[in-house]
């Protein structure tokens, strides 16, 4: 779908994202929940 300019992450069609104008955008950014494993 696009890339959010919050997290720079790929959005995927989960219904977890927002259209703001023509850019898409996360509801909640998945860089904690889903990134901390992977990171830390």
């Amino acid at each position: 779908m696009g890339t959010c300019p919050k997290c720079k992450l790929r959005i995927r069609k989960n219904g977890n994202h927002v259209k703001l104008g023509s850019v898409w955008m996360h509801k909640m950014c998945p860089t904690r929940s889903a990134r901390s494993k992977k990171t830390a």
